[in-house]
């Protein structure tokens, strides 16, 4: 049974752990990633042997972060048999994917720490703040916790992982407790422009072609309210991108003026396709059309992945979408 846990208790239970394996989600983000790395390096700073797994690895735009050419597949030899294991901003177990379900189980001692409203809880402890706007905001309570000085090379990996997540401070999760957490990544000597450069305004080729084709097949509801585009294995070929180049390009259709939902449906494979979806509010695209689903995240940026054809698995997505749609308009006319 899974216990819900205070930093604090977590980060005892950290204190007392030995060969610990850290693991984040599928489809790596700059908040699993970054966040992991701050673990990692505060870890390894209390003596402790620790390593960071993540599916598919360490995304191409982060892989400058300090630490992360140690980062490990889950299904790799690591360099020990870890003994406890902590998923960082894992939604749920699932989102560990199968090698990283199957690092975690075989763990003796096991927890968790997200920031996903949607979060069920797994592991014997999890730490859980669904209004955090990252779990790397967590992070830096949980290493001042682990009394482990906030060094540049963790301030640095936090300050990513907290960025990337709230838009640049400018997604409605931001609160004052975010900028505090930022502040602090600054205060620790991290480069804060060049950070940003490579973030925010560094582009390669592949990912600028695979935007153009991807846009270009961009569809819209009759009423404009609805708007969704695919992005199929060929079209990764034709721009040379790499499978990581998907990021943020949902927030391109959900942009456009009169847009109040977004979906980007990514083939993987022949029968599986991955969901990127976004919403404004008081639209809520975790609680009404991912969660239906199976998937979950949050209440303006969730996503889900189904075992069926593109097609197929749109159709059904976009179905629940528009009755997501529907249900919020009623909601707000019978209660404005």
């Amino acid at each position: 049974m899974s216990r819900k846990a205070t930093i604090e208790e977590l980060a005892g239970w950290l204190k007392r752990q030995d060969d610990v394996v850290l693991l984040g989600h599928i489809s790596p983000d700059g908040d699993t990633t970054g966040s992991n790395l701050a673990v990692w390096h505060a870890l390894r700073a209390l003596g402790k042997r620790a390593v960071v797994c993540l599916p598919e690895g360490v995304p191409g735009m982060y892989a400058g972060l300090p630490g992360a050419s140690a980062v490990l597949l889950p299904e790799d030899e690591l360099p020990f048999m870890p003994k406890a294991a902590l998923a960082v901003d894992v939604s749920e177990r699932e989102r560990l994917g199968e090698a990283g379900v199957r690092r975690f189980d075989a763990c003796p001692e096991r927890a968790a720490l997200d920031h996903h409203q949607t979060n069920p809880g797994f592991g014997q402890l999890y730490a859980l703040d669904g209004e955090a706007a990252a779990a790397g905001e967590m992070v830096v309570d949980l290493i001042d916790a682990l009394g482990v000085p906030l060094s540049r090379e963790i301030a640095e990996c936090l300050f990513v992982a907290i960025s990337t997540d709230c838009g640049h401070f400018s997604y409605a999760n931001t609160r004052p407790q975010t900028f505090c957490a930022a502040a602090r990544c600054v205060g620790a000597g991290i480069d804060i422009a060049a950070i940003t450069e490579g973030l925010y305004r560094t582009r390669t080729e592949g990912r600028t072609r695979l935007l153009g084709l991807v846009l270009s097949g961009l569809e819209r509801s009759a009423d404009g309210k609805l708007a969704w585009a695919r992005l199929t294995e060929d079209m990764l070929k034709r721009a040379g991108a790499r499978r990581e180049d998907n990021e943020g390009i949902v927030n391109y259709l959900q942009e456009m003026q009169g847009v109040r939902l977004a979906v980007l449906a990514e083939q993987r494979g022949a029968t599986t396709t991955k969901f990127s979806l976004r919403s404004k509010a008081p639209v809520n695209v975790a609680r009404d059309v991912a969660a239906p689903l199976g998937g979950g995240g949050h209440d303006l940026a969730s996503g889900v992945t189904l075992e069926l054809p593109l097609e197929e698995a749109l159709e059904k997505v976009l179905a629940q979408a528009r009755a997501a749609l529907d249900s919020t308009e009623e909601q707000v006319k019978h209660h404005p």
